[in-house]
């Protein structure tokens, strides 16, 4: 079975991804690997060694990338068209998972003490992936507040949203 062409929109992604890592000159080769589906362009990076540079601190780095690579997609194609996700060495996949276990233990603290917490300020992904893993939380609420850059989530007991 052979795999799907690439989207013209997949395609510009992995090529613009590609320039960007051969202009890095990493010592040893990076792998971008591109996968595509109705609602999803995901864009991987691997390599031997450490992509920490393409990350950045908190993946500002990788958020940063992403965006120029869905401008430049937008801009070449004319279209908005499929979500592009970019990620290197798996960082999303744990940052995902450290996220939902930020949000369960603070959920555990709300239902503990009624009171509500407030978290750390984060991206609205991160915002919305704790949103999402609280919501699978029976007896707390979570909403969020705050400006740009500086929003984040706050966890409460239902009904606690206009103290909060």
């Amino acid at each position: 079975m052979s795999a799907q062409p690439l989207s013209d929109q997949a395609a510009i992604a992995k090529e613009v991804v590609e320039n960007v890592v051969d202009y890095l000159d990493f010592a040893t080769p990076v792998a971008v690997d591109v996968r595509e589906d109705d609602e999803q362009i995901s864009v991987s990076l691997t390599g031997e060694e450490p992509l920490g540079v393409l990350i950045g601190k908190g993946g500002q780095t990788l958020n940063a990338l992403e965006m120029i690579v869905k401008e430049i997609v937008f801009h070449r194609t004319g279209a908005r068209g499929k979500h592009i996700m970019l990620d290197a060495e798996g960082y999303r996949a744990r940052q995902t998972e450290r996220l939902r276990e930020v949000a369960r233990e603070n959920a555990r603290r709300v239902l503990e003490t009624g009171e509500a917490v407030a978290l750390e300020p984060m991206t609205a992904r991160d915002r919305r992936t704790a949103h999402m893993a609280l919501a699978e939380i029976e007896g707390v609420s979570s909403f969020s507040v705050g400006e740009e850059p500086h929003r984040h989530l706050v966890i409460c007991l239902p009904g606690q949203e206009a103290d909060a």
